[in-house]
């Protein structure tokens, strides 16, 4: 659909870096979840061997792949990785004291005394742990990375209707999806002071914006990709379902099983109807 859209031949790159880059970047959390109270980390650090065996595999198999893009491509790719790297990693840094840049400046002191200077640190967060932030920048990835990285070719093919309508249809579906992930982390993000946009409006004030978004998509996909309307259209009302019925008593296999699978079970949906 996608290559159809911009009327261009199908390649196998972007889909080979997107399928492996999504396995590191998913799997990159199991170097950070060590101490992790929350339950939903519980399965990711009993299986931490597993998955770290997965991430460094798929990163090995990312290696060779940059080599058949094209410029564009591969500049919007790391614009998108860094994102993808920093939702998870946060950055501690230690800063250099000022007896050190006195030192630097002003030549080393050889009265040897004990540094009591308390030392300062660059401590940014990771991204996901900005307040309101992480389900936007999974939503714009996503779509970024789904939408406008496999068209980029010598020229940014991006300015047709029908493209910019895929683009903004794969942002909203992704933030629709994304909601309920903040209904199930409700409590944890209010334990650690982390506002979202469920705390901001409600669980159920949020699934019925997550309702509305599925209905701008169907209006989006109905305008500009009718032919597809009956395939997405099919997804829409089971994702409905499951964002209607989401809370933060269903187990984590209701999200990363049922939710998480909804773009599977998309693919399948648009490969074989």
């Amino acid at each position: 659909m996608l290559f159809e859209t911009a009327g261009i031949a199908f390649e196998s790159a972007p889909l080979w870096i997107l399928f492996f880059g999504t396995l590191v970047t998913y799997n990159l959390c199991v170097f950070y979840t060590k101490g992790t109270a929350s339950e939903k980390f519980e399965f990711i650090y009993k299986k931490r061997n597993i998955l770290k065996i997965i991430f460094f595999l798929s990163l090995i198999l990312l290696i060779p792949a940059p080599f058949f893009l094209t410029l564009n491509q591969f500049w919007f790719l790391v614009h998108l990785a860094i994102i993808s790297i920093f939702y998870t990693v946060p950055i501690h840094i230690e800063l250099p004291s000022e007896k050190i840049i006195d030192e630097e400046i002003n030549g080393k002191n050889d009265n040897k005394t004990e540094d009591s200077t308390p030392k300062n640190y660059l401590s940014i967060p990771a991204w996901r742990n900005i307040p309101y932030l992480k389900i936007f920048l999974i939503a714009y990835v996503w779509a970024s990375a789904t939408v406008i990285f496999p068209m980029l070719h010598e020229d940014l093919i991006i300015q047709t209707p029908q493209t910019i309508a895929l683009f903004f249809e794969r942002l909203l579906f992704t933030l629709a999806i994304t909601i309920p992930f903040d209904i199930r982390d409700k409590e944890g993000d209010k334990k650690v002071g982390l506002n979202t946009l469920v705390s901001l409006l409600s669980p159920q004030r949020s699934k019925i914006l997550a309702l509305f978004l599925l209905i701008v998509c169907a209006i989006l996909i109905c305008s500009f990709h009718i032919n597809y309307f009956l395939h997405f259209g099919i997804v829409y009302i089971l994702t409905a379902f499951l964002i209607l019925f989401s809370s933060n008593k269903r187990s984590e296999w209701y999200f990363t099983g049922f939710i998480d699978g909804l773009f599977v079970i998309e693919f399948l949906i648009l490969f074989f109807i």
